[in-house]
């Protein structure tokens, strides 16, 4: 095991120059490759929501965006009664969808969301929309559909 020459109190005390970003690099509009990196749960509200970061799969991305692993979040508020997933006509649609991409969407087979991580690869749709409220001026990349992956 390698020993860490990291000193926190000679990193908190050490002088920098330059200014750090503010802003995000968009992932570019388009269609992607990517798989499940990452899930984890949050809430608005009371209502759940599934949280998915997805690795994009493409080496013009790490350039256009300057960074090693591109990668976008998704988040789909889950359709919850009596603390159990809804099933139906008009329930977890989005999540269906997930599903459906990721070949984990048959009925006859028992399934949880840890099954998720690392799934793929996807194909993702990402279209830019614009803020609002307090975000207004600015602007998002947003997931608008999955696809089967090849």
């Amino acid at each position: 095991m390698a020993v860490s020459t990291f000193d926190p109190n000679v990193f908190l005390s050490a002088e920098i120059k330059g200014a750090n970003e503010t802003k995000f690099t968009l992932t570019p509009k388009g269609e992607w490759d990517g798989f499940v990196k990452e899930l984890s749960m949050d809430e608005f509200d009371g209502k759940p929501i599934l949280v998915i970061t997805w690795g994009l799969l493409n080496e013009e991305l790490k350039k256009v965006m300057g960074v090693e692993q591109p990668q976008i979040q998704d988040r789909i508020f889950l359709d919850f009664e009596n603390g159990a997933l809804q099933f139906g006509p008009n329930k977890n649609i989005k999540l269906g969808r997930l599903r459906e991409a990721v070949g984990q969407n048959d009925a006859k087979q028992k399934w949880n969301f840890n099954m998720l991580n690392g799934a793929g690869p996807v194909k993702i749709m990402v279209d830019h929309v614009p803020g609002k409220g307090d975000n207004a001026g600015e602007t998002f990349a947003r997931i608008t559909r999955y696809a089967k992956g090849k």
